[in-house]
């Protein structure tokens, strides 16, 4: 799986079972911003690998962490731990 961030860690990280989200603080040309990838992780043999493709059996777990990311990135923003979002 491609990701342009492989070179930062994320902000926050949620993770249930095989399921994460990773929380990234970004610059744009209209100031900065939060945004949130979502990934799945397989073992294939002997090595674990991520993808962003999800299974149906994931849908729900994959919901909910997407509102518990949400969730996250307001605690992020109310508790000034993301300075650089400019009141985001």
């Amino acid at each position: 799986m491609a990701n342009q961030n492989t070179d930062r860690r994320p902000a926050e990280s949620l993770r249930y079972g095989a399921l994460e989200a990773s929380i990234w603080r970004n610059q744009g040309e209209s100031g900065d911003y939060l945004n949130t990838t979502f990934s799945r992780s397989y073992k294939q043999g002997e090595d674990w690998k991520q993808t962003d493709s999800f299974r149906e059996a994931d849908l729900p777990t994959l919901s909910k962490l997407a509102l518990d990311a949400h969730t996250e990135i307001q605690k992020l923003k109310e508790d000034g731990k993301d300075s650089a979002t400019g009141g985001l």
